[in-house]
């Protein structure tokens, strides 16, 4: 769990800029963007698991 808490930490700006313009894409443009968000969690578990180890720390894989 230290792992998306770093990660989180580190780009939260990133993952908020993105729900933002998914946000926006889904009642301006079209309800399909809907899919678009458990694409933008797999996305986020992705990196964490990649990038952090089991404490946290970021391996720089």
């Amino acid at each position: 769990m230290k792992r998306f808490y770093a990660l989180f930490k580190q780009t939260w700006w990133l993952w908020t800029i993105y729900l933002i313009l998914n946000i926006g894409l889904i009642f301006f443009v079209s309800p399909v963007f809907w899919a678009v968000l458990p694409m933008i969690v797999v996305i986020f578990i992705y990196f964490a698991l990649v990038r952090y180890d089991e404490e946290g720390n970021f391996t720089g894989a």
